[in-house]
């Protein structure tokens, strides 16, 4: 069940293990941007695009905005003493 004010999404069992990708090439154009998401052979020069993603600018910011969020997050949890550390 969602809360207020939050749309309800599901994913297709298909899906729900979702990609690994290890590098990303992106095209903007003036209305749009795409992001091709790859899974790069570690031993190869060579790779497959696993998703891609087009979105319009407006979007894009919100995703940088998000995502920005999240790694301050995660670097300050890595950077954090071990809660045992402090004892």
């Amino acid at each position: 069940m969602s809360e207020e004010g939050e749309s309800e999404v599901t994913i297709d069992a298909r899906r729900f293990a979702g990609v690994w990708a290890n590098a990303v090439e992106v095209e903007a154009w003036a209305d749009e941007v795409t992001m091709d998401f790859i899974r790069m052979d570690p031993v190869e020069s060579r790779g497959m695009v696993v998703a891609r993603v087009t979105c319009s600018p407006t979007f894009l910011r919100t995703l940088v905005d998000r995502l920005e969020g999240v790694w301050q997050d995660w670097a300050w949890r890595s950077a954090s003493p071990a809660k045992e550390d402090l004892e």
